[in-house]
């Protein structure tokens, strides 16, 4: 069982890990991770330290993937396409007004002139002008503008595109606070509008680092679009590659074969080429010469230069993990690109090979088993809570799965510490640590039984062991049957292995589970088969990568009631809808204090562990291989190398 030691037992496994990787690598520099401090700049910043980066050298970068892309529309993966690995491809692709600059973790510029401009009340509504660069170009040569910015806004809206961008561009009228307008005042003036003051949340978070597509190449196929009877499914479906659409950023969405691999060329124009970004010890960050967040006082712990040095990235696509790691150590590809890391089983594999070097960095994720609240037993709290009380977290990691990985209780990672709040999550977790099975399973059927839950033969604990019971019926008289959906062993053994162990724990509380290994597609295809569809999934098990960890807005986004997978391809998969919660994530959208955020935050965590709409079930330190002969800016940050998409823009030869 865990204790109020658990941040530390958490980082002592990433310190064991990262012992070994030591051994194998030259190491990385230090991550200064600094919190979001009220804007401040300056210029004139202290000579950084030489960047290791050589000149261009026109390299191919090659990478492995275990499961492919869906489309090659940049619509989609804001939209219902959204999965790390189209984010891998295509994220690089377009710029926004503001990014995350790691490994600092901070607030960075990016199409926007400094940072984020200071929301102003006007005529009974709020407004943001911020200044946009004007030598920000797309990769032919288009200057990115303010109408640029206004396109997109008005395209989300008048096509009703849902997913994510909800978030980037929140229209909708049940949106708090909501979008109303974005004007191009100038070609390098963007001007917010929205009905009440934006939280951090909001702005710059959300709206300051959403996309910006090019207005020039999609305005045709938008318009197209509006006249007909569903405008988000023609964009959605719109060949992006026929049409030429282009890039800001460091590469290129080039050609795809689907089951084969996706391209990826670099972007020589691009408008960051060069810049320098520096981060001291002090919490200070620097883009070239002008200093954020601090006065550059302390020392230097990272610096590089924005490429590109490639001349392009290959994706290949390999049918499971055992396939990817054997081209990983052969030299075939450069680096295996993958949410997971590698895995236990594969790791020494890696560790003995002389061509590579290790990273191991914590995550910013999770894995969960998640329930379809719109139909029975889902629909039922009892059993939700019932279930969750049979998984026995503990003995899942630590035998199991032989320590590799760490039991979670609250949704906010460990490894983002800055928004960790360890004293709530000790307090969830103490609902379940240190009960025997016995205790499980007792207090398992007195929820049921409490809630009229009945069964043809109740289970009982006898000599040591639960004897299982048959034939569970909910409060409506249906026998209970569930389906398990999880990747299989060849995707993600840890997963597979889960999906086993839970549904055996169903079965001792007399559900008629089964567990199904699926392909990672096609469980993301059921989960969200789009607007309109019937969602009939019983669970499944996935995995969050969490984005931006600067200021999470992830509850939001999976558990508020108007992100719908059904309504609005939303990330609410489960159709969890409780007006509380939705209270909660309004109020952390619309305040401006990161103290009152982070009290907001967990006030949803502790909502979210007693309704479970997930059960959120453990993660594992990221362990990654790359080969020797690549070179990255920095290997120490937060949920490692793929969370950077492999840093196409900044890996030299």
């Amino acid at each position: 069982m865990r204790s109020k030691a658990s941040v530390g037992r958490w980082l002592a496994l990433v310190a064991v890990l990262a012992l070994v990787a030591a051994a194998c690598d030259g190491g990385g520099a230090a991550t200064t991770v600094a919190g979001t401090e009220p804007p401040v700049a300056t210029t004139a910043a202290p000579t950084p330290a030489e960047t290791t980066q050589p000149p261009v050298a026109g390299f191919t970068y090659t990478m492995g993937m275990t499961s492919d892309i869906i489309t090659p529309n940049f619509w989609a993966l804001v939209g219902p396409d959204g999965t790390v690995y189209m984010d891998y491809v295509f994220g690089p692709t377009k710029p926004s007004l503001f990014g995350i600059a790691y490994p600092g973790v901070v607030v960075a510029p990016s199409v926007a002139a400094g940072l984020p401009a200071e929301a102003v009340e006007e005529a009974g509504a709020w407004t943001i002008t911020q200044e946009m660069r004007s030598d920000f170009l797309w990769s032919d040569g288009t200057p990115v503008t303010a109408d640029d910015v206004a396109f997109t806004f008005a395209t989300a809206r008048d096509t009703t595109l849902g997913g994510d961008w909800l978030s980037s561009y929140p229209y909708s009228e049940d949106s708090s606070p909501r979008l109303v307008n974005v004007e191009a005042v100038s070609p390098t003036t963007v001007k917010f509008t929205f009905d009440s003051k934006p939280g951090l949340a909001v702005w710059p978070h959300n709206v300051g680092t959403a996309p910006i597509m090019p207005k020039h190449i999609w305005e045709p196929i938008v318009q197209e679009a509006l006249g007909s009877e569903d405008p988000a499914a023609v964009l959605y479906g719109s060949d992006a590659a026929a049409i030429g659409d282009v890039t800001g950023g460091a590469v290129n969405f080039s050609s795809w074969e689907p089951g084969a691999f996706v391209e990826n060329v670099a972007n020589f124009d691009y408008s960051d080429s060069g810049l320098t970004h520096t981060f001291y010890e002090d919490g200070t960050y620097a883009q070239g010469d002008t200093l954020y967040y601090g006065e550059g006082t302390g020392a230097v712990s990272t610096t590089f230069t924005e490429g590109p040095y490639l001349e392009n990235a290959i994706f290949s696509i390999y049918g499971d993990q055992a396939a990817a790691m054997l081209a990983l150590t052969s030299g075939e590809i450069d680096y295996w690109i993958n949410p997971l890391g590698v895995s236990p089983g594969l790791r020494q594999q890696g560790l003995a090979a002389e061509n590579l070097a290790v990273a191991v960095n914590p995550t910013n994720g999770f894995r969960y088993l998640a329930f379809n609240l719109r139909k029975s037993p889902g629909k039922f709290p009892e059993f939700r809570q019932a279930v969750a009380l049979m998984i026995d977290k503990e003995l899942l990691t630590q035998q199991v799965l032989q320590g590799v990985a760490f039991p979670l209780y609250a949704l906010i990672p460990e490894g983002n510490q800055k928004w960790y709040n360890e004293e709530v999550a000790t307090e969830i977790e103490s609902q379940y640590v240190g009960k025997s099975t016995e205790d499980r399973l007792n207090e398992a059927i007195a929820l049921l039984e409490g809630a009229g839950w009945t069964w043809d033969t109740k289970p009982t604990f006898v000599d040591a062991a639960v004897v299982p019971g048959v034939g569970l019926t909910d409060p409506e008289g249906n026998k209970v049957s569930v389906e398990i959906m999880a990747p299989a062993a060849s995707y993600d053994p840890l997963r597979a292995t889960a999906s086993l162990w839970i549904e055996d724990w169903m079965g001792q509380l007399g559900v008629d589970a089964r567990a199904n290994p699926t392909d990672f597609n096609t469980i993301v295809n059921k989960v969200w088969p789009g607007v309109g569809e019937e969602i009939p999934f019983d669970t499944y098990i996935l995995g969050w990568s969490l984005g931006n960890a600067a200021f999470p807005t992830f509850h939001e986004s999976f558990f508020h009631s108007r992100n719908f997978a059904e309504v609005n391809d939303g990330s609410n998969s489960t159709g969890y809808s409780d007006p509380e919660f939705d209270a909660l994530a309004d109020a952390m959208f619309a305040t401006t204090d990161e103290a009152e955020a982070y009290d907001l935050i967990w006030q949803m965590e502790q909502k979210l562990a007693a309704d479970l709409p997930y059960v959120v079930l453990f993660d594992t330190p990221i362990t990654e291989f790359y080969s020797t002969a690549v070179n990255y800016p920095f290997t120490s940050t937060l949920s490692g190398l793929q969370f950077l998409r492999g840093f196409q823009g900044d890996v030299a030869k």
